[in-house]
């Protein structure tokens, strides 16, 4: 929950107060915190009650294109290289892409899909991720992104021959981030 989110946001914030605060809850929250005290959750919260916060009702943070740009650290060859040269090439075409699914040209795409194709969560947990989630530039046939949730990892097609045109390879990044991967949705 701290280190992959997202955070259960099911609980109204009364709820969450009798839950962790009341000494005598209704039947059904006396089970819920049971089952929390089998996760250590409850005595946790006892112990930390920082921790309750976790439960509690919040609007979501809104993703942004300096959050996700800053997020996914992309992994560059050498300067001066020429492969460096294709990576720098695409990943200019992958930024400007990012702000037309900000501003909201690119139908249903947003930076909260992008992020999820990457790390399989909309969100960053609330420790920070384990692992950095990073790009990675790699030469196929297809042009279509891959995630790596497991790892944090999207992989970006750098052109061995043909490069293609701008909305063909904005196509398949609609394609890509649109899907549900591993049962996501």
């Amino acid at each position: 929950m701290l280190q992959s989110g997202p955070l259960p946001r099911v609980l109204s914030a009364s709820l969450v107060e009798e839950v962790f605060n009341n000494s005598s809850p209704r039947a059904f929250v006396h089970d819920l915190r049971r089952g929390l005290d089998a996760l250590c959750l409850y005595e946790l919260a006892c112990h930390l009650p920082t921790f309750i916060h976790l439960f509690t009702p919040r609007d979501r943070q809104k993703i942004t294109l300096k959050l996700l740009t800053s997020t996914i650290k992309p992994q560059f060859s050498p300067e001066g290289s020429n492969r460096r040269q294709k990576e720098s090439k695409i990943y200019a075409k992958y930024v400007k892409y990012l702000r037309e699914a900000a501003s909201g040209r690119r139908g249903d795409v947003t930076l909260a899909k992008i992020l999820r194709f990457c790390t399989g969560s909309e969100e960053e947990p609330p420790l920070g991720y384990q692992i950095q989630p990073t790009m990675e530039f790699v030469e196929r046939q297809s042009f279509l992104p891959t995630g790596n949730t497991c790892i944090n990892k999207m992989q970006l097609t750098i052109p061995v021959n043909e490069e293609p045109t701008e909305d063909a390879l904005f196509n398949f990044f609609d394609f890509a981030f649109c899907n549900s991967y591993f049962g996501l949705q």
